[in-house]
């Protein structure tokens, strides 16, 4: 009996892309944001026991640069009132 062929366009490259195991995802959600907002956090809280450390925009910019202008333009009226 013969083969079938697909005519699907794509199926080159899905053959391609299954040769190999998928890849963990075991990573780390935010990369070093976690850990250098925790550092500051522990050295302001060192010296200001009351002193919370949150995550700011500057922590993560690539998070930060997907935020449009009416997002930040919100986010900013919300601080300021």
């Amino acid at each position: 009996m013969p083969e079938r062929q697909s005519m699907h366009p794509d199926n080159k490259l899905i053959d391609e892309l299954t040769q190999n195991p998928t890849p963990s995802q075991q990573s780390s959600s935010g990369g070093n944001v976690n850990r250098d907002v925790g550092k500051r956090g522990e050295l302001n809280r060192a010296t200001d026991p009351d002193n919370r450390e949150p995550e700011v925009g500057s922590d993560n910019p690539a998070q930060d640069a997907k935020k449009g202008p009416k997002t930040r333009a919100a986010i900013q009226d919300e601080r300021n009132s």
